[in-house]
């Protein structure tokens, strides 16, 4: 979430069709390709998940609670539809995947453009598992269950699972996700299955804000990869990361028991690790590849996005022309899923571009495979 692009933004617009799909353009960097755009302003693409079957689902921060789906993303000719509108909300962050073709999301109502109401805050599951089988449904209404409400966030926004956190019931599943709130500076645990809430670190400093900065985003982006919770700081432009258990809790608290994790929590103890600082104004979401290279969305860079090596070394990838606003506003990203596109970055934008522009939201696929 942006918060200069917050204010530029327009709301209570309606959706459109997608545009037509634009070709790849190699100018100067990357390959690149808007594979859908909204026909409206005041569209904004806050996160994104990719499905086992490739399709991607995206969840709408504005000007409505909805989740969207675009099937066949790697196709000639994407389809986009609407999955879903959630009830008690105005906007949506982010996504996470527990369990093959189950996702966990966060829903709030918002008063103005990034400014969410106290105490709005849920977590929901969306499902597109066959209730009789453990097979994927193909139906694009999938089952949906409100796992708990959230009144304690102030900005609820990255979500992640815990991959190791097993369900009773699958190998593959996780009941545990783990929640940054941006706003507080603070890191929560919820589990799936019995909605209970319970806060890790509270107030970190590497999961906060400077005090008096002009950016109140801290902790944004958050992911679980081997052993470790990587979170993005939004206003110190950097990525930190901490060890966790197998439970999602920090790897110093003891997973039968809560009372080294409050402890933790009350005096903001995590014991945070720096990935790496970024030579970019802003840093949004982001994700592995299966290099282990780290893939961050910067927003306000129109033509870039950052890579963190495994070495904590930063480079920039061009994506399109120069002059281009190929990725502007870029909001999330995610890597395709299937045998033809596991080399294709996508990304998500809010809309915004520099100098107080805006434009329609839209997803662009970014081809990845010359990057080294």
């Amino acid at each position: 979430m942006f918060v200069k692009a917050l204010l530029v933004l327009a709301s209570g617009l309606s959706l459109a069709a997608a545009s037509p799909l634009h070709a790849y353009r190699n100018a100067t960097g990357l390959p690149a390709k808007t594979i859908f755009q909204f026909n409206e302003t005041g569209t904004w693409l806050e996160n994104l998940a990719v499905r086992p079957n490739g399709d991607l689902l995206m969840t709408m921060l504005t000007p409505n609670a909805s989740l969207w789906t675009l099937k066949r993303p790697y196709s000639a000719h994407p389809e986009a539809s609407l999955v879903h509108t959630f009830s008690g909300a105005t906007g949506l962050n982010g996504i996470t995947e527990t369990s093959p073709d189950t996702f966990v999301l966060l829903s709030a109502q918002y008063s103005g453009v990034g400014e969410p109401v106290p105490g709005t805050f849920a977590v929901w599951e969306v499902s597109f598992r066959s209730p009789s089988s453990s097979s994927s449904s193909s139906s694009s209404s999938p089952s949906v269950r409100k796992v708990t409400d959230f009144p304690e966030a102030q900005l609820a926004n990255g979500i992640a699972s815990v991959p190791s956190c097993e369900s009773s019931s699958s190998s593959s599943s996780s009941d545990a996700v783990l929640v940054g709130d941006s706003f507080a500076g603070s890191l929560w645990r919820v589990d799936t299955r019995t909605g209970a809430r319970e806060p890790l670190v509270e107030k970190a400093p590497a999961m906060s804000a400077p005090a008096g900065g002009a950016l109140p985003i801290g902790i944004n982006g958050l992911k679980v990869r081997a052993g470790y919770a990587y979170w993005s700081n939004s206003a110190q432009v950097a990525l930190y990361r901490t060890r966790i258990d197998g439970h999602g809790y920090l790897a110093s608290a003891s997973s039968s028991s809560s009372s080294s994790s409050a402890a933790a929590a009350a005096n903001g103890t995590a014991a945070a690790e720096t990935v790496a600082t970024l030579d970019s104004p802003f840093v949004d979401d982001f994700a592995f590849d299966n290099r282990g290279l780290l893939w961050a969305a910067t927003n306000g860079d129109s033509s870039k996005v950052d890579v963190v090596r495994a070495d904590g070394s930063v480079e920039t990838a061009a994506v399109g022309g120069a002059s281009e606003d190929t990725v502007a506003g870029g909001s999330a990203v995610a890597f395709g899923r299937t045998a033809w596109d596991r080399d294709v970055l996508y990304v998500t934008t809010s809309g915004t571009l520099p100098d107080n522009r805006t434009e329609p939201a839209k997803v662009v696929a970014v081809n990845r495979a010359g990057f080294r």
